[in-house]
């Protein structure tokens, strides 16, 4: 009796780049559209909530300042409403669709790599470590996952609540507007420091947790 392999939809091999941006886009292949609209849901919910700080101004400016009546009440509480609706619901959207994404990706990988590692030779499995073969099918395949669904959101609403907020500030004041920017050269630097020896420990950690399962 045959047994039949996982459907694989495309070769993962058509992902590999020098670039490690460029293969991570790659992987979106099918996914493109849900993610980007995952991303355009976060900075709809990003403006909303901006919003929402520009509207308790102008309450407190223009409505309370000039005697407020139960009618001009009434509008504001129906915009606060409003904008929280809007604001939890691009938020569920984008949480979901980068969910779609992630899981759709991750399914693909553990599809190719059951397909990839059934064909490989005695003598390949021979030599290699259980490990390493357990920790590209799980541990791997759950890294890319995670951050489909979680570090390339969080990367987008970042950016996007940064331009958002920064263009209200900067309607308000752009001396402090700028003044409120000059911090962030630094944090970027220190960031990127901390996150390239974060990586070179998790590398590590790889190699022995792999060192570990084949024990």
């Amino acid at each position: 009796m045959s047994t039949s392999s996982p459907i694989i939809d495309f070769d993962l091999k058509e992902t590999l780049a020098e670039n490690r941006l460029v293969g991570l886009w790659r992987l979106l292949r099918g996914y493109y559209l849900r993610f980007i609209v995952a991303n355009l849901a976060v900075g709809v919910s990003a403006f909303a909530r901006t919003a929402t700080y520009i509207l308790i101004g102008f309450y407190v400016d223009k409505v309370l300042g000039t005697g407020a009546t139960w009618g001009s009440l009434a509008l504001v509480a129906l915009a606060f409403l409003g904008l929280a609706l809007a604001q939890g619901g691009f938020t569920f959207l984008s949480g979901y669709l980068a969910s779609q994404t992630a899981e759709g990706i991750a399914l693909r990988l553990r599809n190719y790599l059951y397909d990839h590692i059934q064909r490989l030779s005695f003598s390949y499995h021979d030599k290699t470590k259980t490990g390493e073969l357990i920790q590209r099918a799980t541990s791997d395949v759950e890294a890319v996952r995670r951050f489909y669904q979680d570090q390339a959101m969080s990367i987008g609403r970042i950016l996007l609540l940064f331009t958002v907020n920064f263009a209200a500030i900067w309607r308000i004041d752009a001396r402090l507007a700028l003044i409120s920017v000059v911090a962030v050269p630094v944090l970027v630097a220190v960031s990127y420091v901390f996150f390239k020896r974060i990586r070179d420990q998790y590398e590590r950690y790889q190699e022995q947790d792999a060192v570990v399962s084949t024990r």
